[in-house]
């Protein structure tokens, strides 16, 4: 297993291809694990690196009194430790948050963005369920956890994604994600969107409407950003839809 020590944090990373740097962060409670789909076309063209994001996986403990910040400067960290001076930065969900943290306090090192599923703010009124999820995250066993949150997507129309979210909720440190959710659920990035100025593409699944709210919020904040709307998918897109999403990325990629 590869690591990389900075600041107190082990990050857990690994590196496929080689090409121009892209960097994927996976979704809240997985691990790099969830890119699966995507690394063999991915690293055809790209060395692409995926991380454990503190909190999961084999990486360092998310603790209290650490922020998402932290989540934007352990990334840099992690370019640093692999000589990378600037990638292109891919997030799903909590990884496009992240992403976004990344792309605002190191600027110069974003190449481009690609952010899926995910927002930049949280209102009251859709953030029932996200709320409700702290709880539920430190109390419920995680086989239990894993089997409500599966529930979400039906066999026959998403099987890959409702396997491996049950995969990942067997598996996830359940305090520390509870802690991350908490701070999402007050999430308030918006208003700095304007600054981000690289080429950004925003994916997002056509089933939950919620998201394609936050999604537009996004698209009209961010100046050089393009929306794209996924047919039978949700969060994860690349999971949901697998194609399609590989397919929009690198066509994007491509273009940036």
């Amino acid at each position: 297993m590869t690591y990389l020590s900075a600041k107190g944090q082990r990050l857990f990373y690994q590196e496929t291809g080689d090409g121009p740097p892209l960097v994927l962060i996976h979704g809240l409670g997985a691990t790099h694990d969830m890119w699966w789909p995507q690394l063999k076309p991915f690293s055809e063209r790209y060395r692409v690196i995926t991380f454990d994001c503190r909190g999961h996986g084999a990486s360092s403990f998310f603790r209290p009194g650490n922020n998402l910040d932290d989540l934007g400067e352990d990334l840099a960290s992690l370019l640093d430790h692999l000589q990378v001076p600037d990638a292109t930065i891919c997030g799903v969900s909590f990884g496009g948050v992240v992403a976004q943290h990344f792309a605002l306090a190191f600027p110069e090192r974003c190449r481009a963005l690609v952010i899926a599923d995910s927002f930049s703010e949280v209102h009251a009124l859709d953030s029932l369920g996200a709320w409700l999820q702290v709880p539920m995250l430190r109390v419920l066993p995680r086989s239990l956890f894993a089997r409500l949150a599966a529930t979400a997507y039906p066999r026959k129309r998403w099987e890959l994604a409702r396997t491996e979210i049950q995969k990942a909720g067997l598996t996830v440190r359940r305090q520390e994600v509870a802690r991350l959710r908490a701070l999402l659920n007050k999430l308030h990035l918006t208003t700095e969107l304007w600054q981000i100025l690289c080429p950004t593409l925003f994916i997002v699944g056509d089933r939950w409407p919620t998201m394609i709210k936050y999604s537009e919020i996004m698209h009209k904040s961010i100046p050089q950003s393009e929306l794209r709307i996924v047919p039978d998918a949700c969060d994860p897109t690349s999971l949901t839809n697998v194609e399609k999403f590989n397919s929009l990325v690198l066509d994007f990629l491509n273009r940036s």
